[in-house]
């Protein structure tokens, strides 16, 4: 297609970021094993919101329910009577969560209001939700009332900030159809799907072997499974209507420096999806650019330097998960059982 005759439909890039600090990484590393990465994703929010400014990009964080909190005492004063109880006993966090620091400046790894102020005073950032307690839907023993109970728990979180929770990213990429309709209950338009490929279908942490982690590195350098782009849902696909994932921003690795080969791959797809009106999602989390930060945030600004001229070209939009929802629902229309017990004054 010529440059600058673009689809009918203009296509859309989505970006959303899992803002999880230790959260999410606990039970594979310490907070001093991973501190560089902790700190860094500190300085690593406010140079991501500069870069959104400066390109006018509007982005999604799914955000862990824990980080909502000043202080440890209020979060224990939050906790869902029903928790997980997986198998793996090193998966949950409650038990570990009297051993952390009593606020955020005595403990800057499981505490982020601060951050969650910055993101939240720019309209064009939406805030949505990555669990309460960064919750693995697929880990053995599930239950569908403890589910239920944790998102419960993280819409209270966020109504302490203002927030209601609209988008979903679920922790693993783990979910399934049961957990889809417990989302709707609960008042969720919005969710981060898998890509459309057996490499990225939702997978317990025991089916995330080695074979699977090594053809999904080499994908995220080289087109083996494909673009990843896709025409938005129809009003008509049911809610939380799906956006999947197209794409996972690795971090620059001063072991394994690629970063030029997977640039392409992204320009690439994202000149793709501009060209035939195609949505393209491209998700990373914070702490990612907390070690390196320099070099990653000049990778990102690469790339959105080439949707910048895609969007002159073909007038690509740039819209977090909410605002693509709305689009397709329009913006008075909610879930029939939207949940409302959960806002907390």
């Amino acid at each position: 297609m010529p440059l600058g005759r673009g689809p009918k439909t203009p296509g859309t890039l989505i970006i959303s970021l899992d803002f999880e600090l230790h959260w999410g990484m606990r039970h594979v590393k310490t907070a001093d094993e991973y501190r560089e990465n902790l700190i860094g994703a500190r300085r690593a929010v406010p140079a991501l919101l500069s870069a959104f400014a400066d390109y006018d990009i509007h982005a999604t964080w799914a955000t862990v329910g824990f980080l909502f909190f000043q202080r440890r005492i209020d979060l224990l004063r939050a906790l869902p009577p029903e928790q997980p109880n997986y198998t793996d006993r090193r998966l949950s966090p409650y038990a570990e969560i009297d051993a952390i620091g009593e606020d955020e400046n005595q403990d800057p790894f499981h505490f982020a209001r601060s951050l969650l102020d910055q993101i939240h005073g720019d309209e064009s950032q939406e805030i949505a939700s990555q669990t309460f307690s960064h919750y693995y839907c697929l880990e053995p023993i599930q239950s569908v009332s403890a589910f239920r109970a944790d998102l419960r728990a993280a819409k209270n979180a966020a109504s302490r900030l203002g927030v209601p929770l609209t988008s979903i990213v679920f922790p693993g990429n783990q979910y399934d159809g049961t957990h889809l309709t417990v989302c709707r209950e609960m008042g969720f338009t919005a969710f981060r799907g898998n890509p459309r490929s057996w490499l990225y279908r939702p997978r317990t942490g025991v089916e995330q072997t080695l074979r699977v982690r090594a053809a999904r590195l080499l994908d995220s350098h080289y087109n083996l499974s494909s673009h990843h782009c896709y025409a938005q849902p129809e009003k008509s696909d049911g809610i939380p209507l799906n956006f999947p994932a197209s794409h996972f921003l690795r971090p620059y690795s001063s072991i394994f420096s690629s970063q030029a080969l997977q640039e392409r791959r992204v320009i690439n797809a994202l000149t793709y999806a501009a060209q035939r009106g195609l949505t393209y999602h491209l998700w990373w989390h914070p702490h990612n650019f907390g070690k390196h930060l320099e070099k990653n945030i000049g990778m990102l600004r690469r790339i959105l330097d080439h949707f910048q001229k895609l969007r002159k070209a073909y007038d690509m939009q740039s819209n977090n998960m909410a605002e693509c929802a709305s689009q397709i629902l329009g913006c008075q229309e909610h879930p029939e059982r939207e949940d409302r017990t959960a806002v907390v004054e």
